[in-house]
């Protein structure tokens, strides 16, 4: 008996590295001639912007800036002014099994920003970025599927069917998102743009044959003074977007990760047809895509001869599938003291640092800044950090596979002795279920060996666990022998049923 185990491959992709870590960076600004001396700061606030990512043997770098805006107040003066800040920021990392084939995703985000004056005209700005690695290699998931070679025909076998969900493909995709803004009817018109800020929303992932169509949302936040009076004032903006990828491979039941972030962008108060002044703005975004599939497979399980012992080698394998996508929504508020008294809230900046989920609790901690003028005349900041939390509703035998927050809402209002700030956050979470399944890779016939004492029937009561492979794999049988002789037709109920098994060649 010479045997050899059918296998068919599918093509997908291996995670070969993982690395999730802050880093911190820093630069300083000097005050330009042209504008005032520092007061006080009033915030800072900035984006990452991906400039590369580069995978060579053992070695994964990205580098990045974080465009900072830093508002303050100059001394002895009224008004606000704003200093744009780059910092750099770059990641060597040490990256066993990762060679220049590796495809890799990679993403950045501000976490905080920190504005320190050394000296009326000196600023020292610092951000501190987390910063996601994955590379995965492409690579063949083999399922054995049956035997060939001489004396095959002798052997049963079990070939059951089994669902994986492997990686099938990691794409990418650069394009432009550009748009005109009209401010909102009752805003003032604007004079000068103090702040903006950015947000890349997620939306839904659909397929189409082997194209992935997926789609989301840039949401523009920004701050300007007034033309004319000089007052402060907050708008905000959105900009949805659709976008196609090929997986090279028609898709049966794809489930998505797609990470978007900015590569560049052009933010800038312009003069509108009909002569209103409104915003222009340009996006350039990366849009980085990890897809899975659910693959339908047939796999060989279990064998057994009714010729001889055999020796059967298993090999189990462990994927993990996506169950579901959830939105959990949470929110959280507290009072900040502050003096002088406000007067009008103008903008509040929100910062979501990184979302976890711990023990069944979402968590995310959330940094809110007020920008308000005061009872003296004056714009002043008040900033509190918050602990946003919620159950995470998981399944039993779910985890967390990954947790993106997002702030969906932020908003203060004047309190007895200071501002109430309040957030509502929604976690993006994508729960999965590990799905083990084992297969035999290889069967050879044992050494000779004494000859099993067998009846030619067996008479059993069949239990709640037994099965026709399980009982002709017991008493050297097959299931249609088992059949034949008992004349079953509904194979599913077996339970208490007496049974006449004949041993096979007897």
């Amino acid at each position: 008996m010479d045997l050899t185990v059918k296998r068919s491959g599918i093509s997908c992709c291996e995670k070969v590295f993982e690395y999730s870590m802050p880093v911190e960076a820093a630069a300083e600004t000097v005050v330009p001639d042209t504008m005032p001396d520092v007061g006080y700061i009033l915030c800072a606030d900035g984006v990452a912007i991906i400039r590369s990512k580069d995978v060579t043997d053992g070695h994964v770098s990205v580098a990045a800036n974080v465009k900072a805006i830093v508002l303050y107040v100059p001394d002895e003066d009224e008004g606000v002014c704003k200093l744009e800040v780059t910092i750099p920021v770059s990641v060597e990392l040490e990256a066993p099994g990762v060679t220049s084939g590796s495809q890799a995703v990679s993403m950045l985000k501000v976490t905080s920003v920190e504005a320190t004056a050394i000296n009326p005209r000196k600023l020292l700005v610092r951000a501190v970025v987390n910063v996601d690695v994955e590379c995965y290699d492409p690579c063949e998931l083999y399922v054995t599927s049956g035997l060939d070679g001489e004396g095959c025909e002798s052997v049963e076998t079990l070939i059951e069917p089994v669902t994986i969900s492997p990686v099938v493909c990691v794409k990418e995709k650069t394009f432009v998102v550009s748009d005109e803004y009209r401010l909102q009817p009752g805003l003032l018109p604007i004079g000068s743009l103090l702040w903006y800020g950015t947000e890349i929303l997620p939306g839904s992932v659909r397929s189409v044959g082997s194209k992935l169509i997926f789609n989301g949302t840039v949401r523009l936040s920004v701050l300007y003074e007034a033309a004319g009076s000089g007052e402060l004032c907050s708008a905000s903006f959105e900009t949805e977007f659709s976008q196609m990828l090929d997986a090279d491979t028609d898709l049966a039941g794809p489930d998505c990760s797609v990470y978007s972030m900015l590569t560049a962008q052009y933010v800038e108060p312009v003069t509108l047809a009909g002569g209103e002044k409104g915003i222009s703005a340009e996006f350039h975004l990366v849009s980085q895509c990890v897809c899975t599939d659910s693959v339908r497979v047939q796999c060989m399980t279990d064998c057994y001869s009714n010729a001889c012992e055999l020796e059967i080698g298993r090999t189990q394998s462990e994927l993990g599938c996506v169950q579901r996508r959830s939105t959990v929504r949470a929110s959280v508020h507290d009072t900040v003291a502050v003096s002088p008294g406000p007067v009008n809230i103008c903008r509040v900046i929100c910062r979501t640092g990184v979302a976890e989920c711990d023990a069944g609790t979402l968590r995310c901690p959330v940094t809110l800044t007020a920008i308000y003028t005061a009872s003296d005349g004056k714009v002043y900041s008040a900033a509190r950090r918050l602990n946003c939390e919620t159950p995470s509703e998981l399944a039993q035998g779910e985890y967390a596979a990954s947790v993106n927050a997002n702030c969906t809402e932020c908003g203060a209002t004047i309190a007895q002795g200071g501002i109430d700030l309040r957030v509502v956050v929604d976690f993006e979470l994508v729960s999965e279920r590990k799905v083990q399944f084992t297969q035999i890779d290889s069967v050879a016939p044992t050494a000779d060996g004494e000859e099993l004492d067998i009846p030619s029937v067996s008479v059993v009561r069949a239990s709640a666990e037994d099965t026709l492979w399980s009982l002709g794999k017991r008493y050297h049988s097959t299931a249609a022998l088992i059949t034949e002789l008992n004349a079953i037709e509904d194979t599913d109920k077996l339970a208490g049923i007496v049974l006449l098994i004949p041993r096979a060649g007897k």
